[in-house]
């Protein structure tokens, strides 16, 4: 069993309520061909407490093979601190939570960093990040806390990792292992509209991205509904790729300090960026 989940550093998509959910969780089972087998906004997630704790918990328990996240999992290696990536997920996890939401603020986060090195540029990209950016993919700096920043989303993720207590690849692997996402590429990678998608008017690029779903993975014609009319419950399906990807790499014999993000072609679409970008 894989999970993917499409995430979130905001505040509202975290309360017990919400009257259309942006964090959703998708179970893909491993058959022939891959089999959806359940897609839920993470307010229905089971168990007790606020739902940032109750994806914790569903995390901690490891009973999945490898769950991707569409969200970063680290900081440029500039800004790392010297005891690597399993320091910076502690120094994350002893940040005070912020006032609204369940984790860190974007602004913390940059403060953290700071300590480390000062910011020499507005919008720093990791190693992976700049891959990405160099094709054309609108991607997020992990350090800008303005508009459109990534700050806040990987404090929140860097939260998640820490408390979770799971393996993360590339630096761990293992049963129960949490590998980033990047919907985008994905969908690029398999030569599929990778913007312009998530309007409630942009439905024919959504209907290309469920033809081309529909190659690769079995779902039902209400999960089809739900992922049609919400592009985070699609980029939650999506994100679940990555975990099969990282788990067919396995652990990468090399990798930059600041991670990598996993991906896999399955040959749709030129050569293989499999578990590497």
């Amino acid at each position: 069993m894989y999970i993917g989940i499409d995430f979130s550093g905001a505040a509202a998509p975290w309360k017990p309520r919400a009257s259309r959910p942006s964090v959703w969780i998708a179970t893909i089972e491993d058959t022939v061909p891959p089999h959806l087998a359940d897609l839920r906004p993470v307010q229905s997630l089971p168990g007790e407490g606020e739902p940032f704790t109750r994806l914790i918990t569903l995390l901690s328990a490891g009973n999945f093979v490898a769950a991707g996240i569409d969200a970063p999992f680290a900081i440029p290696a500039k800004y790392m601190p010297p005891g690597g990536h399993a320091e910076l997920l502690n120094r994350v996890n002893r940040l005070g939570r912020a006032a609204d939401r369940p984790f860190p603020s974007g602004a913390a986060l940059v403060d953290l960093a700071t300590k480390t090195a000062p910011l020499d540029q507005k919008k720093p990209y990791r190693v992976t990040e700049r891959v990405w950016v160099e094709r054309g993919i609108n991607t997020r700096s992990t350090l800008w806390n303005g508009p459109r920043g990534g700050a806040a989303f990987t404090a929140a993720c860097l939260t998640l990792l820490a408390r979770s207590g799971s393996p993360v690849w590339p630096w761990n692997c293992g049963p129960g292992m949490l590998v980033e996402a990047f919907p985008a590429a994905q969908l690029r990678t398999w030569a599929l509209p990778h913007s312009g998608y998530s309007k409630p008017e942009q439905q024919e690029a959504r209907e290309r991205i469920l033809a081309g779903l529909a190659k690769r993975l079995d779902f039902s014609v209400s999960q089809r509904v739900l992922m049609h009319e919400s592009c985070d419950a699609l980029d939650a399906v999506i994100a679940a790729f990555a975990a099969i990807a990282a788990v067919g790499e396995g652990a990468p014999a090399e990798y930059p300090i600041d991670g990598l993000i996993a991906l896999i072609d399955d040959g749709a679409s030129g050569p293989s960026d499999r578990g590497i970008c």
